[in-house]
Formats: C-alpha cells, sequence, structure tokens
C-alpha cells in the first residue's frame, strides 16, 4: 500500500473536497481533519495542518491527479489530468504504424489500460514507440501483451492496395481499421470494460465517429494530436510497431532482401533494385502502391 502527503494551504480545502467529489469519493469527518474520504483504492485526509494524505495501492494515482509533478507522480499526472469526468474505470487507446512507410504493413493496436497497469507500464518505460528504439520494442511489447488487454489489426501490403483502392483515401482506410480494434475490445466479456476511447488523432473527428461500430458509439470517445502521452496509446504505438518490424522483416526473408522502413532516398534504391529483381507484379506484396514512391522507382 502506498502513502503520501502533500502540503497543500487550508484555504485550499473546499477545492480539493471537489476534486475528490468529482472522482466519487465518500466524505466522512476526522479527528484533526477538514475531512476524510474514502474511493477507489484511495484514502485522503486532508488535516487541518494543510497536510493531505494519500493511502492505498491507487495513492500514487491520485498524488499525480493533485498535480504532485515529481519525478515519480509525473506519469500519472501526465495520463490522467485529461481524461474526462468522471475517470474511466478503464480506457481503450489506439495507435498505428506502417502509414508512411512505403514497404511493409499498416498495422492498427488497441490497448485496454488501467489506472493499476500505470505504475508498471512508467517503471517500463512505456513511451510513444517513435521515442523507444527499436531494439527495445519486443521487450516492451512482451510486457505490455502479458500485462494488458490488447487487439492488433495487420494490414499486409495487398489487402492494403485493395483497400485503398476501395475506399480511395488512407484516413477511411486507418478509420476502418481503428473502428475494428475497438469494436473487438469492447465486444471482449471482460471486466472492467472501458468506459472511454483515446485515439491518436489522424482524421476529423466527425469521420472516425461514422467508422465507429455500435459498442463504441455507446462509449465516451476523444481524438487528440499527440496522443502517446497516454500509457494506453503509447502502449498499442509499442504493440503496433513490433508488429510492423516482424511483417516487414518477413517480407525481407520472403524476397532476400532488405526493404527499409520510411519513404526516403535508401526506400528508393531498393524499390528500384526490388522492381529489377522481381518485376511489377510483386511490387504490390511488399509496397503501397498510391505512394508516389511507385512512380519514382519506375513502377
Amino acid at each position: 500500500m502506498s502513502s503520501h502527503t502533500i502540503k497543500l494551504d487550508p484555504i485550499e480545502a473546499p477545492a480539493a473536497r471537489r476534486f475528490f467529489e468529482e472522482h466519487g469519493f465518500e466524505f466522512r469527518d476526522a479527528p484533526h481533519a477538514f475531512w476524510q474520504a474514502r474511493g477507489p483504492g484511495c484514502n485522503a485526509t486532508f488535516y487541518l495542518s494543510g497536510k493531505l494524505l494519500l493511502q492505498g495501492k491507487e495513492a500514487d494515482v491520485y498524488r499525480g491527479l493533485m498535480g504532485d509533478e515529481t519525478p515519480e507522480a509525473r506519469p500519472y499526472y501526465r495520463a490522467l489530468s485529461k481524461h474526462p469526468k468522471p475517470p474511466p474505470v478503464a480506457w481503450i487507446g489506439t495507435d498505428e504504424t506502417g502509414k508512411g512507410d512505403y514497404f511493409g504493413p499498416l498495422v492498427v493496436a488497441g490497448v485496454v489500460c488501467e489506472p493499476a497497469h500505470l505504475e508498471i507500464l512508467a517503471t517500463l518505460g512505456v513511451d510513444d514507440s517513435k521515442a523507444v528504439s527499436d531494439g527495445k520494442v519486443p521487450e516492451l511489447e512482451k510486457a505490455i501483451v502479458g500485462l494488458c488487454r490488447h487487439e492488433v489489426m495487420f494490414i499486409s501490403p495487398p489487402t492494403y492496395n485493395r483497400l485503398h483502392g476501395k475506399m480511395g483515401n488512407v484516413n477511411k482506410v486507418m478509420c476502418w481499421a481503428h473502428a475494428k480494434v475497438i469494436e473487438n475490445l469492447l465486444a471482449a466479456e471482460t471486466d472492467p470494460r472501458p468506459d472511454w476511447i483515446l485515439i491518436d488523432r489522424f482524421a476529423p473527428d466527425h469521420q472516425m465517429k461514422r467508422a465507429l461500430g455500435p459498442l463504441a458509439r455507446e462509449v465516451r470517445f476523444a481524438q487528440r494530436p499527440k496522443a502517446e502521452e497516454d500509457p494506453a496509446v503509447a502502449a498499442a504505438s509499442i504493440i503496433a510497431r513490433a508488429a510492423y518490424l516482424r511483417g516487414l522483416a518477413s517480407l525481407g526473408r520472403k524476397y532476400g532482401m532488405k526493404l527499409p522502413g520510411g519513404a526516403g532516398n535508401p526506400v528508393l534504391t531498393a524499390g528500384r533494385r526490388f522492381l529489377d529483381t522481381h518485376g511489377r507484379d510483386a511490387l504490390g506484396e511488399v509496397g503501397k502502391l498510391h505512394f508516389s514512391t511507385t512512380q519514382q522507382i519506375g513502377g
């Protein structure tokens, strides 16, 4: 059980009380205190001296939410201060990898996060996959998969090319894939059931909302740029990255050559070599054909 003391001005007692009321705490009197409150996984006592004592397995979470930005509390504050009220008991974060990469799949992943997961994810160093070295991704993926409920949609280049040809827009493909991942997570009979969805923004809200399935339309929903600061989205980005790297490596082995990520000069060089070796018909097996890269390499 964690125990933490935050020093506040006694004049802040009413505002602190409102904070805990918003988070579903129940209040009672206590000796030498303005009030004592009991909530999910945490007891809070605000003493007449101005000391706020937090005790319980979720004390770290509420310490962060109260604005304690010490290094130990910062991950909780960063993650939860932007959550809706009342706070979710569990939430889904989704992210994708491969959208800007010519070679390889598009992968969308979703992770269900609970407050109890936050300390472990912070200790592991879970962050946006773009801030994590590829060498560390498999180790983090293994830990996340063992801790959190998750869902992965792996869209191979041939499938991606068919979907893009049918839908005509990469954002429509991504909306469809994110919606499928979210719906599958909500359809699972698990407890606690997620009651909020957070997506790293890639499309207008109205476009994403139209794509959501019937279960997701009943749940609170948000998109925002740089949502990877939330551990659920960060964990999803790592799982997606791990699947993308495996898919890219598998294609390289199948065709006997290294296929780089991205869309820069190394990709152009590899693309021309691939075209010379395997021909135009095979290009759709490894690349996203609507990229300008296809024309640049002569495909």
